[in-house]
């Protein structure tokens, strides 16, 4: 992209310079034309009278000023490629600064992009992935044998393999999961059951 857009700014550069070349040469082979001549008329001498011996003569002076203020053609033409070059300095000028504003967006936005890949790439390594094992959590222990069956049913209703132990006179119900993380499982039990123990 960046040797496409160099490739462009250069062959700008190089019609400019030949424009600017061939230009000139075909301004000095062109015949200058000669502003026409004036024609000053003579006029008489005057007696000059002691006072107007030290005054300029005003004639004189008008007729410089109109010699000095006939504009030259080339000096025009000059100035007219002058601008010229200098609108094509401003555009390539703006053309550039679109270009960096360009660039700049695109470097922040690539930025932002690898900044939230290094984040996702953080959060999976703060969660390294356990060993699947099968635990046998104990979600309550009733006196009442009837109470155990419900819970039990409930347990089964949840997608657990569950069974009722008979232990130290308590009927303990007990389910078995497969999982690598058995803090999520005993939080979830908890909640639904009011109570979960890992025995083993």
């Amino acid at each position: 992209m960046r040797k496409e857009r160099l490739l462009i700014l250069l062959g700008t550069l190089i019609a400019l310079i030949s424009f600017y070349v061939g230009l000139n040469k075909w301004l000095e082979s062109k015949p200058e034309s000669a502003p026409p001549p004036v024609v000053v008329k003579p006029t008489p001498p005057q007696p000059t009278s002691p006072q107007q011996e030290g005054k300029p003569n005003e004639e004189a002076k008008v007729e410089e000023k109109k010699q000095a203020s006939l504009p030259e053609p080339q000096k025009q033409e000059e100035d007219l490629i002058a601008k010229k070059i200098q609108e094509e300095k401003n555009k390539e000028e703006k053309i550039k600064e679109v270009q960096k504003t360009q660039e700049s967006k695109n470097l922040t936005a690539q930025k932002q992009e690898t900044q939230k890949e290094v984040a996702k790439q953080e959060k999976q390594a703060e969660k390294p992935k356990g060993e699947v094992r099968e635990y046998v959590i104990q979600i309550g222990a009733f006196s009442s044998k009837e109470n155990a069956d419900r819970a039990l049913e409930k347990a089964k209703s949840m997608g657990y393999r569950a069974e009722i132990v008979n232990e130290d006179n308590f009927y303990k119900v007990r389910v078995r999961v497969k999982t690598d993380d058995p803090k999520k499982v005993l939080a979830k039990l908890k909640a639904t059951f009011g109570g979960a123990i890992i025995k083993q």
